[in-house]
Formats: structure tokens, C-alpha cells, sequence
């Protein structure tokens, strides 16, 4: 019997699945991406145009300049890796994927809220969208396209944007906190209200199809902790108690509300995260952030953690969905790194900074 799923699994996702065994091959090595930390921006894009990133930097070099072309091409190149991780898993998984990916959806989705409370506008290119500035602030790596968001931009009124998000499934959520927001003029409940239904519908998607998802939902488990960590930290940098930030940490992770409690009592971020350190390998990102206060140490740190202990057990499985996760958090790694890169020559840190903030691969 077991045998019989196996082989209808394979069937299933054939060759979709083929698909991402080439475009795993396309991955920078670890050394590649070495070198880049030692060249400058330009260098950097010639460098990358010797890659599968050229078919992106030619599409767009027509359009925009450096340091711009850099982070367009890199978030392209994201786009299309999702699209073919997106025809990969089988009807029954399918779900799960596009519950995970509905994040990037989120994130524009914010950006545009955001943007409609601080009056900037906002326009769209090919795959992402662009500040008033030309600067890349979000890419269509979700479900919704180009011409959704293209929908949602065109709305003038917080009402008309979350009337139109109704047809995306986000509407309805977001109206529950409107009447807040008309009396408080803040749009915080509204994001961490998308936060929480994104986590929601996660969780709820995700169950057991071969048996061997154990993994991928531990890893999962973990993300949210981690967010909830930041959340926390960020917290106790700026002094707020706790109860005012209680709705905005999350269920679904391996750490309790009462955890979390205990947690907020250390008297510093230092102690905080010094107890988490031997669970969340977090005791580089606390020597970092004592030296200079930044908390981005942190969240890079708990990333990288994350990805180190799951990323192997995932691409080791046949195929699966967790070895199709494995692909899709291989192309964020590689484009977290590469930002990383560009947009610390564009502010000219050191190159032994770029190493620690890029991470590996």
C-alpha cells in the first residue's frame, strides 16, 4: 500500500517537478557569492549578468540603473523561481504552497496600507512594486498578480483599498479593525491583524500527505518563534510593557504565552536573547548587537539558524512537498544574501561586515 502512494505521488509530480531539479542547478555557489562581497555594484551586476540572473538584468537595464537594476533583477529572478515552484506540488499539497506563499502578497499589501497612511504614492513595474522614488519595495512572488495589485494602487481611501482586498480574500479581516483605525488613526492593528490571518491559514493548510512533513512543519513552528522573538526584543529596546504587545505575538510556535511573559522579565535585550541563545544559536547576534544596538542582528541570526538546521533535512527528501519548500527557501536565501551584498556596498560597509550580515548560502 505504501508503495502504491509513493508511486502515484511520483507520477503526480513529475515533470513539473523536473523542472525544479534544473532550476535548483542555477543556485550560486558559496564560493560566487564570496567574490561578490569583495567587488563593487557594478562589478557585481557583470558578475551576475555571467548567470541566470543576465535574463533579468537585460530585461530591466533598459528601464533602470544601479543601484536600482541590481535589486529589481534579484527580486525578478525571485519571482520566477516561485512561478515554477508554484506548478510543482501535487493538487492535494498544492495548498500548502500557496498558504506560505500569500506572504509576499501580505507584505505589498502593507506596503501599499503604509503608503496610503503616510501619503506617499505608489506605482508597479513588471513583477514588483516601486516607491514614488523608483525605489523596489515589494515583489510579486505570491498568488495575486501584477494586475491585482494594479487594482489595489488605483484605490485613493483606506475604505476603497479594503473593500477591493475583499475579493483577495483579505478584505474581511481587515474591515474588523477599521473602525479602530477610524478612531485611533493607527494602522498597526491592521498589519499585525494580516500577520495573524497569514499565520492562520498557514498552519491550517499544512497536515500530512506522504508522512514525512514532520520537518517542514517544525520549521515552520520555529518561524513564528523567531518572529515573536523580534517582536519581543523590539519591545524591550524600546521599553514598552508587555501587555501592549501581547496581541501582536503569535500562536502556532513551540513557545508558550507564559514563555514569553517570563521571557519580557530579564532586565535587558542582552539577557533576553542570551536565554534563547542555546535553542536559537543566537549568541553571535548578541555579541553583534552589544557592540552596536542593532537589532536586525537578530532577526538575520535566528534566519540563518533556521535555515542551517532545516534546509539539508528538506532537499534530502525525495520528491515531496517538503523538497519543493526546500527549493523555494534556497531562492529566498539566495536573495536575501545578494541584497544583503548590494545594499551594503551602496552604504559602504566593510567586507567583513557583508559576510556577517549576508550570512551563507
Amino acid at each position: 500500500m505504501r508503495e502504491s502512494v509513493l508511486s502515484k505521488m511520483d507520477s503526480t509530480y513529475s515533470g513539473s517537478y523536473g523542472r525544479i531539479r534544473a532550476a535548483r542547478m542555477e543556485f550560486l555557489s558559496d564560493g560566487f557569492i564570496s567574490n561578490l562581497r569583495e567587488m563593487d555594484i557594478e562589478a557585481i551586476t557583470r558578475s551576475l549578468s555571467a548567470t541566470a540572473y543576465k535574463e533579468d538584468i537585460d530585461a530591466l537595464y533598459s528601464t533602470y540603473r544601479n543601484p536600482e537594476l541590481l535589486e529589481m533583477a534579484i527580486n525578478r529572478r525571485l519571482v520566477r523561481r516561485n512561478r515554477i515552484a508554484q506548478f510543482a506540488p501535487p493538487p492535494n499539497a498544492s495548498d500548502m504552497l500557496r498558504a506560505y506563499l500569500s506572504k509576499w502578497d501580505i507584505k505589498n499589501i502593507k506596503s501599499i496600507i503604509t503608503s496610503r497612511y503616510v501619503g506617499y504614492s505608489l506605482k508597479q513595474s513588471e513583477t514588483f512594486l516601486v516607491s514614488f522614488r523608483d525605489v523596489p519595495i515589494g515583489a510579486f512572488a505570491g498568488n495575486m498578480t501584477a494586475d491585482d495589485f494594479n487594482i489595489l494602487i488605483g484605490q485613493t481611501g483606506m475604505d476603497g483599498l479594503v473593500e477591493t482586498l475583499s475579493r483577495y480574500g483579505y478584505g474581511q479581516v481587515l474591515m474588523q479593525e477599521m473602525e479602530r483605525y477610524r478612531k485611533e488613526g493607527d494602522v498597526a492593528p491592521m498589519l499585525h491583524a494580516l500577520d495573524r490571518f497569514y499565520y492562520k491559514r498557514l498552519f491550517a493548510s499544512l497536515r500530512f500527505y506522504l508522512g514525512n512533513e514532520g520537518p517542514l512543519l517544525r520549521y515552520f513552528g520555529e518561524e513564528v518563534d523567531a518572529h515573536n522573538i523580534i517582536v519581543m526584543l523590539t519591545a524591550k529596546q524600546m521599553k514598552v510593557q508587555f501587555e501592549k504587545i501581547r496581541e501582536s505575538l503569535l500562536p502556532y510556535g513551540t513557545l508558550s504565552m507564559e514563555n514569553f511573559q517570563a521571557l519580557y522579565g530579564s532586565d535587558s535585550v542582552e539577557e533576553m536573547a542570551r536565554k534563547l541563545s542555546d535553542r536559537f544559536g543566537m549568541n553571535d547576534a548578541v555579541a553583534r548587537y552589544s557592540e552596536g544596538g542593532d537589532l536586525s542582528v537578530f532577526e538575520s541570526g535566528l534566519r540563518n539558524h533556521i535555515y542551517e538546521k532545516y534546509a539539508g533535512i528538506l532537499s534530502s527528501q525525495s520528491i515531496s512537498i517538503g523538497s519543493v519548500f526546500a527549493f523555494v527557501f534556497r531562492a529566498e536565501r539566495e536573495r536575501d544574501v545578494l541584497r544583503s551584498i548590494a545594499t551594503s556596498k551602496v552604504y559602504g560597509i566593510e567586507p567583513g561586515k557583508i559576510a556577517l550580515l549576508a550570512g551563507g548560502v
